[in-house]
């Protein structure tokens, strides 16, 4: 499977865009990355191509699933000099599944000048440094193994891990680190376009995002003693990025409670330029046994 097919969304008329049912490696629900994913490419389709996305805010509202198609509607709620900004609801049959708000910024750079700062420098740019996934995989436990063999390689997505993967030390009955450090990219080559490489990001940035509110109590979202789902996704662009070149996404989270883990990525490319911030709130729920 390869992204630019997830992407390829069928025009239907007014405002309505139409998935097909490819990804199937999510069991019995569709990855929320993809719909993220696919609701952004569906708002961009609306957007001249001078304006790319800076913000996107998302609401998972019911399971989707990957054996049917998907329907998106997008809504113009503003067009204006400086700013765009659509409202794009995911349908499946009578099922709402996602609403997402994207935000896509004026075209051409500021005519004058303009405030820049970085206070977060990138943890770690040696990315050719990185040992490749299967010698990590080689390295861990058979089952973190097969967790990717159903998971996560029939993505289109590649991945490497800067530290020992925070899952295989779960397994193992250890407790991992506050902080995940994994390298991340789109497996094909992308054509060239802001909408399309933001999708990109989009798509991986709900990978692992979840676990970090989890790895701190010795748990994975694959832990059958917890319940646990996607709540809603936070996307800040802050500038021109490739999705298909890699990406070092940082994870982590400072607060659960309440039942709900609240979790934040930051993503650096090899410059150590930050790119994007995430947010995502999850249900993290322990499964009471009878």
């Amino acid at each position: 499977m390869r992204l630019v097919d997830l992407l390829d969304l069928k025009d239907v008329g007014d405002g309505r865009y139409v998935a097909a049912p490819l990804d199937h490696s999510s069991g019995d629900r569709v990855f929320g990355g993809q719909l993220l994913a696919q609701a952004l490419a569906a708002a961009g389709r609306t957007v001249p191509d001078e304006r790319p996305p800076h913000s996107l805010h998302g609401h998972f509202l019911h399971p989707g699933d990957p054996g049917e198609p998907l329907e998106y509607t997008v809504a113009t709620l503003r067009e204006g000099r400086s700013q765009t900004v659509r409202q794009v609801l995911g349908r499946q049959g009578a099922n709402e599944v996602i609403a997402l708000t994207a935000a896509f910024a004026g075209g051409g750079s500021p005519s004058g000048p303009v405030l820049e700062h970085q206070n977060t420098p990138s943890p770690f740019t040696e990315f050719d440094t990185v040992e490749a996934l299967e010698a990590t995989l080689d390295r861990a436990d058979g089952r973190l193994d097969d967790w990717f063999t159903r998971r996560i390689r029939p993505k289109p997505v590649e991945l490497r891990f800067v530290d020992h993967p925070a899952r295989d030390l779960v397994f193992r009955g250890e407790k991992p680190p506050r902080v995940q450090r994994i390298l991340m990219r789109i497996s094909d080559r992308l054509p060239d376009g802001p909408v399309t490489h933001a999708c990109g990001l989009t798509y991986f940035s709900d990978l692992f995002l979840l676990s970090s509110a989890l790895y701190p109590h010795q748990a994975s979202v694959s832990d059958h003693a917890m319940l646990v789902a996607s709540l809603d996704h936070t996307i800040w662009f802050h500038g021109p990025v490739r999705a298909d070149e890699w990406l070092l996404y940082v994870l982590e989270s400072d607060w659960a409670g309440q039942g709900r883990g609240l979790c934040q990525g930051k993503l650096f490319d090899a410059a150590g330029r930050l790119v994007a911030t995430v947010m995502q709130e999850g249900l993290i729920k322990p499964v009471r046994k009878p």
